[in-house]
């Protein structure tokens, strides 16, 4: 798997508190020009994964709505570490191992083009192959 490295310094390069811990949690995310909707967490690790393919439902509906999402939910696959991608968690602290509560409304976040990406973690996609962030510098 490839390994894409983003430097601190990069506007998009951040930390993520946790609302469980506090602990802050490197992370970058993509820019709203990316388009990277919608997207999904994995239920147990902070992978994450955006298919172009599952924008089609909410084109067709022309709505963002519970059947659009169950739509989607449908057809999510499992993550390589054994959890699930899934609507509603967000990523993992990896100070306490929580699910952070990027997610309030699972419905709405199908519309959110903002990925984010923790340090270490994967994102997956359905036209391209996966790669591993790693913030450094």
């Amino acid at each position: 798997m490839n390994i894409v490295e983003y430097p601190r310094s990069l506007q998009w390069v951040g930390h993520l508190r946790c609302n469980h811990c506090q602990g802050l949690n490197e992370a970058w995310r993509s820019s709203g020009m990316s388009d990277c909707f919608p997207h999904f967490f994995c239920s147990r690790c902070s992978n994450v994964i955006h298919r172009e393919a599952d924008k089609a439902p909410i084109y067709a509906a022309g709505k963002v709505d519970a059947d659009v999402l169950a739509q989607i939910a449908a057809t999510l696959p499992y993550c390589p570490c054994g959890g699930r991608f899934t609507p509603g968690v967000g990523p993992t602290c990896g100070h306490c191992q929580q699910k952070i509560d990027l997610i309030k409304d699972p419905v709405q976040y199908l519309q959110n083009p903002n990925m984010v990406v923790m340090d270490g973690a994967c994102a997956f996609s359905d036209e391209r192959p996966p790669y591993q962030v790693r913030i450094v510098g």
